[in-house]
């Protein structure tokens, strides 16, 4: 007895399971079948939104504030991102349209008639005698209608402007021809050859004075030595700049060397150069060089460019470490005034 008592609550527990399962199933149908209806509803709003643009557009057509009633009692039954995406784009295009029907009447279509406005009017006060030239229109009647819109007391109005205006005519203005005195005329000033004092090429002058100071060396020269003047810092940067031109057309090369390897300098071309052990002595070095051919560059040599940066404070250590107390090239004057009476160019 006792076995059956507890195999008939298993089989009641498992009922209750299944109508809850049902009654799940048919909560997710009907949801289901609301999403789908509310998705038509939106749609089909949408559509004829679409379709009836220019009925809309119509000064007195009151569609759109229909469209937004009818989307706001939709709304109320929104509960997926799906059927507000959908009430998302109907109110987008109805604030579009409604931005372009305003549009509309600031420029004047669906605004006030002032032909119909009159024809009222008339009609109102009693309207023209046609069998008189008499005008048979009673102000006191609109006066009467209008009175009731407002309490403020009739004041006087004054005309704008005067009775008459009198036409002033307008005096004709002579001119008077300038006329130039040829003898108060100064030509301008004649140049000639000998006015004009041509100033040379600074940038060539320099970078040939920098190819000479090397072809006078015997040895290759350190790049700071060579270039760091320690009573300017402004022509140490021109060094190094007219320094490149020399570079770049192959005509000087920069190589870095072991200063403690004992075989330095004794290398050939076709000689392996060694690498330099960890903490050596490397220096850049400068030394001219044959410059080289078109049959060079096709043989496999390449261009290389360096990008150089050096700030005061760089400059007094170079000086510090390379003990520099004179400049090998020398300090450039710098022109403080120009002659007077002179053309440069």
């Amino acid at each position: 007895m006792i076995m059956s008592y507890e195999m008939e609550q298993d089989m009641n527990q498992d009922d209750y399971m299944e109508q809850d399962d049902l009654v799940r199933e048919q909560e997710k149908e009907r949801i289901k079948n609301e999403k789908r209806e509310i998705r038509q509803k939106y749609r089909k709003l949408i559509s004829d939104t679409e379709e009836h643009r220019k009925e809309l557009m119509d000064p007195t057509n009151n569609g759109l504030l229909a469209n937004v009633d009818q989307a706001n009692r939709l709304y109320k039954h929104v509960f997926g991102t799906h059927e507000a995406t959908l009430d998302a784009k109907l109110l987008v295009t109805t604030a579009d349209l409604g931005m372009q029907k305003a549009k509309h009447l600031r420029m004047g279509q669906g605004g006030f008639d002032e032909t119909e406005y009159l024809t009222r009017l008339v009609n109102q006060m009693g309207g023209h005698d046609i069998d008189s030239e008499h005008i048979g229109m009673d102000w006191a009647k609109i006066g009467r209608m209008a009175v009731k819109w407002t309490r403020r007391a009739p004041t006087m109005d004054f005309m704008l402007g005067p009775m008459s205006v009198e036409h002033k005519s307008r005096a004709p203005i002579h001119r008077q021809k300038i006329v130039r005195d040829p003898n108060a005329m100064r030509k301008p000033q004649e140049l000639r050859e000998e006015d004009i004092a041509r100033q040379e090429n600074e940038t060539t002058k320099n970078v040939m004075q920098i190819a000479e100071i090397l072809e006078n060396c015997t040895d290759k020269i350190n790049l700071f030595e060579l270039v760091i003047n320690p009573e300017s810092f402004g022509q140490t940067v021109e060094n190094i700049f007219y320094l490149s031109f020399l570079v770049r057309d192959g005509k000087v090369s920069i190589t870095e060397e072991d200063m403690d390897d004992p075989n330095r300098g004794q290398y050939g071309e076709d000689d392996e150069i060694p690498e330099p052990k960890e903490g050596a002595n490397i220096q850049p070095m400068v030394e001219l060089t044959e410059m080289p051919t078109a049959e060079d560059y096709q043989g496999g040599l390449l261009k290389k460019q360096m990008v150089m940066d050096i700030d005061m404070a760089m400059w007094r250590q170079l000086i510090d470490v390379y003990d520099i107390r004179r400049t090998m090239i020398p300090t450039r004057r710098v022109k403080d005034h120009v002659e007077k009476g002179k053309w440069y160019g």
